[in-house]
């Protein structure tokens, strides 16, 4: 399957005739040339007639009230720009009362999964500024877990332990590099407790468990290659293995696009799962901590707009 975000025919699409007017929220502290990047976009969409008003985030938080109060009669997007964790913030706030107002990103974090799933370049602030502009909005399903909305993924296990621990000085020096380290620090004193995951009314058990409702995970590489983002369905990628070997092996499939054909890995369809655990223990979704175990994570008829390149 090609990398690209895939239009399915029968999808509900909104293409802007006229330049969007936007909010664009950014977190101020990013490294000087991520500054850059934001930069060469606002001029960008501003060179394109976009009505572009800027806010800054202080603390964690401020993007999601940021998106909470933004109006639709005054912008027509709100931009999260940033890494997942933005937008993940940002898409929170839009589900507070705001209808209809489109979700944009500026890819400036460090997987940037979401433009990976969209076929959005970081590094091309022209294919960036036309998208918000002028791009298709689509429909897309939104998953909650625990009463947080998420759009891209959610798993409990090893990887939520790392996104729980990791350095976020260490991550704005070293990008994923962080993420490198800290696995290997989880691994080695990780006790790899057993999950129990009940999906849509059937049971299952593994060592880690990814709802998927895009198809990659970690930056470009495909976990799940059946996911949609427009489907209200999740891609449950469950992993049994422990360990550092189990990891590796894991670790070694992703890159490669085989981590759904291991045969021990289980990949299954619902539209609710429950997982159970250690209490208490983290849950992650979109590259951020969103729950805690228990946690219900379900798919329904909950959608935002969000805008993609042509």
């Amino acid at each position: 399957m090609s990398a690209k975000y895939m239009i399915e025919p029968d999808s509900a699409l909104h293409v802007s005739a006229i330049p969007r007017r936007v909010l664009i929220i950014h977190n101020p502290t990013a490294g000087r040339h991520k500054r850059r990047r934001l930069q060469e976009v606002v001029e960008r969409l501003e060179a394109l007639g976009c009505a572009v008003t800027c806010r800054e985030t202080r603390q964690r938080g401020d993007a999601e009230d940021f998106a909470s109060s933004a109006s639709p009669d005054a912008f027509d997007a709100v931009v999260a720009a940033g890494g997942d964790g933005t937008v993940n913030e940002v898409l929170n706030g839009l589900g507070q009362g705001t209808g209809g107002l489109a979700l944009g990103v500026i890819p400036l974090g460090t997987a940037n999964v979401l433009a990976c799933e969209i076929g959005l370049d970081p590094k091309n602030p022209d294919q960036i500024a036309r998208a918000i502009a002028f791009g298709p909005a689509r429909h897309v399903h939104v998953a909650v877990a625990n009463c947080r909305r998420f759009l891209l993924m959610a798993g409990a296990g090893l990887d939520a332990h790392v996104v729980a621990g990791v350095s976020v000085a260490l991550k704005r020096r070293t990008g994923k590099l962080a993420y490198v380290v800290e696995s290997l620090k989880q691994a080695v004193g990780y006790d790899f407790p057993k999950l129990g995951i009940r999906a849509d009314g059937i049971d299952y058990e593994g060592s880690m468990v990814v709802a998927c409702k895009g198809r990659f995970y970690g930056g470009p590489f495909v976990a799940a290659p059946d996911a949609n983002l427009e489907t209200p369905m999740l891609e449950v990628c469950i992993l049994p293995n422990t360990g550092i070997a189990g990891m590796l092996r894991y670790g070694l499939a992703l890159p490669m696009g085989k981590l759904s054909e291991l045969p021990e890995v289980q990949v299954i369809s619902a539209r609710t799962i429950l997982i159970t655990g250690p209490r208490g223990a983290p849950v992650q979704g979109d590259g951020d901590i969103v729950a805690r175990l228990p946690a219900e994570i379900t798919v329904g008829d909950d959608t935002v707009e969000l805008i993609c390149p042509e």
